[in-house]
């Protein structure tokens, strides 16, 4: 009877999983970030290098959607509250270095697909306009969004310049972020 219940649990927890997850879309990461108990001290941990879209705002309205939030480089920048998209839909981020730029870097940001039907949207929504790219609720830099090439594409890139640094630390962070924030 012991070993009944020593058994039980894990099997139970791996049960679960399946059920939460769904048994199609059930990854062995995911599983081992969360029912893992070596990895429970870890999923307790807050995320860090939390990504954000937002829009944007030129002329304030004082609406009640508008928020100032700093800048990296010290001024303030007013942005829509609402993001366009976030961690939660960017399973993995790469740093693309730029050609004659040497240690700076675009991203290459894999989207769910979720995730890539939200940067259709935005990307339609704000072409040509500039966009805020949010890190840890501080703008970092603003960009303009490019279009999708291909229909059925995961990956869209975002254009630098990031530091290495910078680049290094979102992509180190980015599948930790994506498992833990996910809805």
């Amino acid at each position: 009877m012991k070993n009944f219940h020593r058994l039980f649990a894990p099997a139970a927890l791996l049960t679960a999983a399946l059920f939460c997850c769904g048994y199609h879309s059930c990854d062995k990461e995911e599983v081992r970030l969360y029912f893992d108990p070596e990895n429970w001290e870890e999923m307790q941990k807050p995320a860090k290098n939390v990504v954000s879209i937002h829009e944007v705002i030129r002329r304030k309205t004082g609406d009640s959607v508008e928020r100032t939030v700093s800048s990296y480089f010290g001024n303030d920048v007013t942005i829509h509250a609402m993001q366009l998209l976030d961690s939660s839909e960017i399973k993995y981020i790469q740093p693309v270095p730029i050609p004659g730029d040497q240690g700076f870097y675009n991203l290459r940001l894999d989207l769910t697909e979720r995730g890539r039907k939200l940067w259709i949207n935005l990307s339609v929504q704000h072409k040509g306009t500039e966009l805020a790219f949010v890190i840890d609720g501080t703008v970092y830099r603003g960009f303009v969004p490019r279009m999708l090439d291909d229909d059925a594409d995961m990956d869209v890139i975002v254009d630098g310049p990031f530091d290495q640094a910078t680049a290094l630390s979102l992509q180190n962070n980015a599948k930790f972020n994506y498992f833990k924030l996910r809805k």
